[in-house]
């Protein structure tokens, strides 16, 4: 649900652009999703610019923020893979991920803007990079060799194993993809009713906090599981 007054959609009206979605290339492109999708990567690449532009040896401000950020989730994912060389390897789309989720769950918040991450394409987008992400490092590691995830334990169960594990990655997309649409939207629509129904202000508070907090554990979530799909395709078949 997209709130009654999207400040890039009156924008990109008063231009005379196609700002609410439709049939065209243009219209879908500039669909609201789209706007604040992109909104979301320029503010991630304005931080990094920011925090790298004047970088000084002992860190303050936004610089120390990013740098916490950084050394922290390297570390964090250090701790999954128990290999540094691996977490480099993994460590740009994690933190993306991290970054660009986190920043467009935030943005339903502000009056005039929307969560980019309350629509199924943008989460299936993401879905669809960490799933390819996860099988290009299985095969990257392991060759042809991959296959033995797919398998199962016993070579005789192998018949009955394969189909499982299809049918478990392919549930890997719903999981993803829905679980992040479903927590965004269902945030959206919460708000805009207690917006219609209890008033702008003091009404919209708690289920306002409460998306403070759903915001953060979802991109968290998100996050870790393209974690644990990474270190399970680059560790060793069983």
């Amino acid at each position: 649900m997209e709130h009654p007054l999207l400040f890039l959609s009156v924008i990109l009206d008063a231009l005379g652009l196609p700002a609410h979605g439709g049939e065209g290339v243009l219209a879908k492109v500039l669909a609201p999703h789209m706007q604040y999708s992109f909104l979301a990567m320029a503010v991630c690449v304005i931080l990094a610019k920011l925090a790298t532009s004047k970088m000084d040896m002992i860190p303050k401000g936004l610089q120390n923020l990013m740098e916490a950020f950084v050394g922290g989730l390297e570390d964090f994912i250090t701790d999954q893979t128990h290999d540094r060389r691996k977490t480099r390897i993994i460590f740009p789309v994690i933190a993306t991920f991290a970054m660009y989720i986190l920043i467009g769950n935030y943005m339903g918040l502000i009056p005039g803007f929307m969560s980019p991450t309350a629509n199924l394409n943008v989460t299936l987008g993401c879905t669809a990079i960490s799933i390819v992400m996860y099988h290009a490092l299985g095969i990257r590691f392991h060759g042809i060799g991959y296959l033995k995830h797919f398998m199962g334990p016993v070579k005789l169960m192998a018949p009955v194993m394969f189909p499982i594990e299809i049918f478990s990655h392919i549930g890997r997309i719903l999981s993803l993809s829905i679980r992040l649409f479903g927590n965004m939207v269902s945030k959206e629509i919460l708000l805009g009713l207690l917006f219609m129904l209890a008033g702008p202000y003091l009404a919209p508070l708690p289920i306002m906090f409460l998306g403070v907090l759903v915001c953060l554990i979802q991109a968290f979530i998100f996050m870790m599981l393209s974690i644990v799909y990474s270190v399970e395709a680059m560790s060793e078949g069983h």
